[in-house]
């Protein structure tokens, strides 16, 4: 007790504060990993009939225009990544192997999303930030061709793989376009 009679607090302030946001954070990411868990992801083998000869992962490797245009900016975004991840690690231990390949899809995909977000013309941003967001649904919808059973679901995953390699091709060709025309970075 302080000199007043009223109790002390058990943890001091600041730390509290840092708790609580270490609190939002977790949340925050096991939403994010929670979101879609009914796809699927890192089993060696495909229940389906179909052969998935892409199946390989997406690179997430950002264009080298949108590097460029988010030189510079990195403390911020080791920040954003180190919050996500330190949060996502600890989720892993109970994970079902679907639901750690889509975390895996995940934590690849937010790094480069996050480093494309940060270019100054808000069009590059957005386009830098859509190219991983979109590797990242293919990487999820290979852990549903990899773990699921259902054929309406596997459809569904081939189909999402083949849109999201038709946008990843537009969204690179409008960068490749228009970023380099107007000197934009």
């Amino acid at each position: 007790m302080n000199p007043d009679g009223a109790a002390e607090p058990a943890v001091p302030i600041d730390q509290l504060e840092e708790m609580i946001m270490n609190v939002r954070t977790l949340t925050l990411a096991m939403t994010l990993a929670l979101t879609g868990i009914g796809a699927a992801l890192a089993a060696d083998n495909d229940h389906g009939s179909n052969d998935h000869g892409s199946m390989q992962a997406p690179s997430f490797e950002l264009p080298a225009t949108c590097k460029a245009a988010s030189a510079g900016k990195e403390s911020s975004m080791k920040d954003m990544q180190g919050h996500m991840s330190m949060a996502m690690q600890g989720m892993s231990g109970q994970a079902t192997d679907t639901q750690k390949g889509l975390q895996h899809a995940m934590m690849q995909m937010n790094g480069p999303m996050m480093e494309g977000m940060m270019a100054g013309d808000p069009d590059i941003a957005w386009i830098c930030a859509m190219i991983p967001h979109h590797m990242g649904a293919i990487a999820m919808a290979q852990v549903g061709l990899r773990n699921g059973d259902n054929p309406e679901a596997k459809k569904i995953a081939e189909k999402s793989i083949q849109e999201q390699e038709k946008s990843i091709k537009e969204l690179t060709a409008w960068l490749d376009k228009n970023a380099r025309k107007e000197g934009k970075q």
